[in-house]
């Protein structure tokens, strides 16, 4: 059962590591052409990359846009979240023992800091 449940959960995210190269043509591209799990890794670190400028950007117009106890609040909270995602990264990188594990692992973080890149970008407005 356990082995069955750890299965599932490897095959769950494998799926979410790929999720964003749907909505990503430079990434589908990159995962088309990977013939190997480094392949697959190094494509997700090149968008990862992407993604946390598109993040660090984001965050300091959110903050510039803060007043106040508002500001020291983002602070924090972004503190808190880059814990959180890497903590969160880890964990889904270690759940089979297997190589596909640093797929899913890379692939969480590029997506987690792709979804909170919008967040913060959302805070601003278009």
């Amino acid at each position: 059962m356990n082995r069955t449940s750890l299965a599932a959960s490897a095959l769950f995210l494998a799926f979410c590591a790929n999720a964003s190269a749907a909505d990503n043509p430079a990434l589908k591209t990159c995962m088309d052409s990977a013939n190997t799990t480094v392949d697959m890794v190094d494509c997700n670190a090149k968008e990862a990359k992407v993604q946390d400028t598109r993040l660090n950007l984001a965050y300091k117009s959110a903050l510039a846009a803060q007043d106040g106890q508002r500001k020291q609040q983002l602070q924090d909270v972004q503190r808190l979240w880059i814990k959180y995602r890497d903590a969160n990264c880890a964990f889904a990188g270690s759940a089979t023992g297997g190589s596909i594990d640093q797929v899913n692992g890379s692939g969480c973080l590029l997506d987690m800091t792709q979804a909170r890149a919008q967040e913060l970008e959302n805070l601003v407005g278009p």
